[in-house]
């Protein structure tokens, strides 16, 4: 099925994020990218000139020329046109929130694996150096306290979704890698302050270990800011998500000290990752279970606000 420069690659929906997917689609050695559909026709011919690919305006006249698909496109849009590519034998990276809910998520991770494909979500911090750098920091240390942030000034895209969905979605999958046992209690408060949908959540979560996690997201914040601090019995160590930097203290010194993160870029790991997966038919870094974990958690924070 894999031939020539690489895997036979398209991408669905030329908005901010699609035109990411496809620059980046378009330098990576496993992937040949051959062309993008967008309903928007003359957005998808634009981005499609200078690369000399095939532009299409309904994503159905895409599919025969791809293996695999990144899907970009407004969120009630996700089910359905996952559903068709998966149909079509063709390997899906569905970008956050994937389908919105656990129910139908859990079907096209259904549909997928009757059909041997790939599928994955675009929760694309996972693949954050200072995120990474993290979690080998606290390995095998027991965590007393997780502090997220998340907070942006309001977007200039259209959002078609709450804060929870937007933005927390990331946090609580993070969260769930880096405490990943029972979560036994939720609370949670939500704000509409800029749309109808709920625009800043806090939410705070127990978990049966002992650890309490609290994560803010806004979307109507001043600054932006993405910050984890985690709280051992032996220091305190902080990611700056934004800045790829990681501050460490232990608890017998006043002084903190800077850790090295390597710069990488996320979206380019992230689809070498899809790649890898998809040759080697492996389980992406981001599975099926992570998915309706993290989906059916952001569910219930939704639920307690």
């Amino acid at each position: 099925m894999i031939k020539g420069r690489g895997i036979k690659f398209g991408v669905i929906g030329t908005g901010a994020m699609g035109k990411n997917h496809g620059r980046i689609a378009s330098t990576l050695a496993g992937l040949n990218l051959v062309g993008v559909s967008d309903i928007n026709l003359p957005s998808a011919e634009e981005f499609a000139a200078p690369l000399k690919i095939k532009a299409f305006g309904d994503y159905k006249d895409l599919l025969p020329l791809t293996e695999a698909l990144s899907i970009a496109t407004p969120t009630l849009t996700h089910f359905s046109i996952a559903s068709d590519c998966l149909n079509a034998g063709r390997h899906v990276l569905l970008e956050k929130p994937f389908t919105g809910s656990a129910a139908t998520a859990r079907s096209i991770i259904n549909l997928a694996q009757q059909k041997g494909l790939i599928l994955t979500a675009g929760l694309i911090e996972r693949y954050n150096p200072a995120f990474q750098r993290l979690l080998k920091e606290i390995k095998g240390e027991k965590i007393i306290g997780v502090d997220i942030k998340r907070l942006s000034p309001f977007p200039e895209r259209i959002a078609d979704t709450d804060v929870i969905f937007d933005m927390m979605l990331h946090d609580l999958d993070l969260l769930l890698q880096i405490v990943p046992d029972e979560i036994i209690d939720i609370q949670a408060k939500g704000e509409k302050i800029r749309t109808k949908m709920i625009d800043r959540a806090i939410v705070s979560l127990t978990h049966k270990s002992g650890t309490i996690s609290r994560i803010e997201a806004s979307r109507v914040f001043s600054s932006r800011t993405r910050k984890i601090t985690v709280t051992t019995e032996k220091f305190l160590i902080e990611a700056d998500l934004l800045n790829k930097t990681i501050y460490i203290r232990d608890f017998s010194s006043p002084t903190p000290s800077t850790l090295p993160v390597k710069p990488v870029d996320q979206l380019t790991e992230e689809l070498k990752d899809f790649i890898r997966s998809i040759k080697q038919k492996g389980v992406p870094t981001i599975s099926h279970n992570d998915i309706l974990r993290t989906l059916t958690l952001a569910e219930e924070v939704k639920k307690a606000c």
